[in-house]
């Protein structure tokens, strides 16, 4: 029964994205302690120039000049566990939340000793233990930060009462109150009475504000699973119905191109037109099966299969792949890159597969004479890779939906541009699946007039 009530992980916030919010939570804890320590010091440097024009206010800074040092050294040690706690985590049956305890315990600590040093009960500093067990509450469970809070309670009022004994010596900030209030009884009952009631109050509604949170957040990832589960059960029917499909298409076209090849006899003259209209449709509607099929298997794709990859490699495939294209409508097409060699850890075949969709719309939408341009910008962290163009660009107000399964830009219909509206969805799909970001524009840094073009950038972590 005690286990149960003094967990450190409640049943209700067990779950995946509660443990990225802690270790978060405990980052943030340790940058508090940094700028506590930045506040202290302005406090004793502060108490020095007032003490210069009051001379009768006094302070112990010879106990208080230690604190910020020793806060520091051991802040600059949980920092270091904290980035190394994925290794240390492998090795020692620890979490998060152990890692939280046992920062909240060691600052509890100090902090009654800053308090000790400054007054006691008396102390200005008393409301930062308000502030800290807001924190804790926020992290841990309630009944861990009412334990914490007990033993803090108990050892202060234990030392009051030495105080008030004179077994212990009392230190205070003289001269901001005319008569000491640590040997006053009344005081002293008041004050922990005071103390006790609005830090568990505060511990309370921390904690309940906290809980309903977590609770909510879980309800969502639950949600996202099931979510994420029922896009994959359609993303495997349609690959069936799809792939299904591609069969008598494939065989109607091949049928078609017999007949136009002549193979079975000649074909009359009236009869040739509507054939070769029967044979774009066919090819087209091929083309529409297999981008289904390219979308619908990256969204089923779970697990990424990464591999040193050379990007300039991937990027000479894509355009031999895409030549004669090129040639044919005599496009200026350049590739500057900021490094010599680029080398990435990633699926080779799907990234030649982002990169080949977005060369093939530049060629698609830029007209003869056009532009092409790829950039790569080798960063600390990533490698920026920009596809730019000066062809018919994308209206401003259309460029939100242009990642949307199956849209086309009004201009392209309008132009009478045939394509699926597939390519950019696939290209953000998988540029997500690599933890990359995808961003477009138009008009592009390409733009001439009447051709404002359309400039795609894709961020990938290295």
């Amino acid at each position: 029964m005690v286990k149960k009530i003094f967990t450190l992980v409640p049943d209700w916030v067990n779950f995946e994205s509660f443990w990225i919010e802690i270790r978060k939570r405990n980052r943030w804890l340790i940058q508090l302690r940094y700028l506590a320590v930045l506040l202290l010091l302005g406090f004793i440097g502060g108490a020095k120039l007032i003490q210069i024009y009051f001379p009768e206010i006094k302070m112990p800074f010879d106990k208080l000049i230690y604190f910020p040092p020793l806060i520091l050294a051991y802040n600059f040690l949980f920092h270091f566990l904290w980035n190394k706690y994925p290794e240390i985590s492998k090795k020692i049956k620890v979490h998060s939340l152990h890692f939280s305890l046992l920062q909240i315990s060691v600052d509890f600590i100090f902090l009654m000793l800053i308090i000790y040093f400054t007054g006691g009960v008396e102390s200005p500093f008393n409301t930062f233990f308000v502030f800290h067990l807001i924190i804790g509450s926020l992290i841990l469970p309630g009944a861990v930060v009412n334990l914490l809070m007990t033993i803090v309670l108990l050892v202060s009022i234990l030392g009051s009462i030495l105080e008030f004994k004179g077994l212990i010596p009392h230190y205070q900030i003289s001269g901001i109150i005319e008569h000491p209030l640590y040997n006053d009884e009344r005081y002293l009952i008041v004050f922990f009475s005071t103390f006790a009631i609005v830090v568990y109050i505060s511990i309370y509604l921390a904690n309940s504000i906290a809980k309903v949170l977590y609770q909510r957040e879980k309800a969502l990832a639950v949600a996202y699973k099931e979510l994420e589960e029922a896009e994959r059960s359609k993303s495997r029917y349609v690959m069936t119905f799809v792939h299904d499909l591609k069969t008598p298409i494939s065989a109607a076209l091949t049928w078609v191109e017999i007949i136009t090849n002549k193979s079975l006899g000649e074909l009359p003259s009236h009869l040739e037109k509507p054939i070769e209209r029967i044979q774009h449709r066919l090819r087209g509607a091929l083309t529409l099966i297999d981008d289904i099929l390219k979308v619908s298997q990256v969204k089923l794709t779970t697990t990424i299969e990464k591999t040193p990859t050379n990007l300039k490699e991937i990027l000479d495939e894509v355009y031999q792949h895409h030549r004669i294209l090129i040639v044919s409508k005599n496009l200026d097409y350049r590739i500057k890159s900021n490094v010599s060699e680029v080398i990435l850890s990633t699926d080779r075949n799907l990234l030649k597969l982002a990169l080949s969709n977005l060369v093939s719309n530049s060629i698609k939408y830029t007209e003869a004479n056009g532009i092409i341009e790829i950039t790569i910008n080798d960063n600390i962290n990533s490698i920026d890779i920009i596809v730019a163009d000066n062809g018919i660009g994308i209206p401003k107000d259309e460029l939100g939906k242009i990642f949307n399964e199956f849209y086309r830009s009004s201009i392209a219909k309008e132009k009478n541009i045939e394509g699926s509206g597939l390519g950019m969805a696939l290209v953000k799909e998988i540029i997500t699946k690599f933890g990359g970001k995808i961003e477009i524009q138009s008009p592009s840094y390409l733009a001439q007039e009447g051709r404002p073009g359309t400039e795609v950038k894709i961020t990938l972590p290295k």
